[in-house]
């Protein structure tokens, strides 16, 4: 027995430190695409859809490092880069028109972009972490 904890106190542990890597990743999506969205359609005053587009991408990018490197390292390191991004991608491209419809339909609806960002993450916050946990960066059985 030892010093280990209870099997099941040792997964919820392991879950809420995989969750808030999760969030690490997901809030560096959202502050750095915060930011260059500010810049963009704030201060340079750039079509929303092309700043949030740029945004995105580098967004994307900097989440799937965090994802890949550090909340899902074991299954990531397991199934190796190419077979993630086989999921990855299509799960992100099929993301695109259902985040660009809320920020869009809020805009629509009178409310400012900035706030339907923020609407967004809040719903995407549980939605990838469902599809992540459980598709994307779930363990292939040994």
């Amino acid at each position: 027995m030892g010093n280990n904890p209870p099997p099941n106190t040792y997964h919820l542990l392991k879950t809420a430190k995989q969750f808030v890597l999760f969030n690490l990743g997901g809030a560096l999506f959202f502050v750095s695409g915060y930011l260059i969205f500010a810049l963009l359609y704030g201060a340079l005053h750039w079509h929303w859809l092309i700043a949030k587009g740029i945004a995105d991408i580098i967004g994307w990018s900097l989440n799937y490092l965090v994802q890949h490197y550090l909340a899902f390292k074991e299954s990531a390191r397991q199934q190796g880069h190419k077979k993630v991004l086989k999921k990855f991608v299509p799960f992100s491209l099929l993301n695109i028109p259902i985040d660009y419809a809320i920020v869009g339909g809020l805009k629509w609806l009178g409310v400012t972009p900035f706030i339907g960002l923020w609407a967004s993450s809040i719903f995407f916050t549980a939605w990838k972490w469902l599809w992540y946990k459980h598709w994307i960066f779930r363990k292939t059985p040994s």
